[in-house]
């Protein structure tokens, strides 16, 4: 099976994708001196600019919504971070405003469209997202949907 193509032939030892669409890539180090943490630089994938959007806003919540659906210490996805996150969006109508100046993961989307918050909740879906080697292998250690920061262009996971 060929590795799928990023952008100039780069290549990525891990490929993270969202609804079968190659977002990015991760060119490990190859020397991890941060261990028990990987590292990597992140490689544009063809559908990165589509999504770069919610990609930036869901790494400028700066929160642990770490969710790692395939690692075998992960628990039940109702007990994280993340499924709160998209809890709280989809009670957005009729929150009062106070609610969101005390809550930085809600305030971006005081005035937003509906669409544009259920086109959020989408993206936020973690079985919409999965990492996998060259080789398609599941990458446990990684959170689904990542937080890819594109403007230090690093990526740290946990294996």
């Amino acid at each position: 099976m060929r590795a799928p193509e990023l952008p100039g032939g780069q290549q990525a030892d891990v490929l993270v994708y969202f609804d079968d669409e190659l977002l990015a890539g991760v060119e490990l180090d190859a020397v991890q001196d941060t261990f028990p943490w990987y590292g990597g630089t992140i490689v544009d994938g063809p559908a990165l600019e589509r999504w770069r959007g919610f990609v930036e806003m869901f790494h400028e919540a700066d929160l642990e919504f770490d969710y790692c659906p395939h690692h075998p210490d992960e628990g039940p996805y109702e007990e994280t971070d993340l499924a709160r996150y998209a809890e709280a969006l989809t009670k957005l109508e009729g929150l009062e405003d106070d609610v969101y100046e005390g809550d930085p993961w809600l305030a971006p989307w005081k005035a937003a469209d509906p669409a544009r918050v259920e086109s959020y909740l989408r993206f936020l879906d973690h079985r919409r997202w999965r990492a996998v080697t060259r080789g398609g292998e599941i990458v446990a250690g990684i959170p689904l949907p990542p937080s890819i920061d594109l403007r230090i262009r690093r990526f740290f996971f946990r294996p």
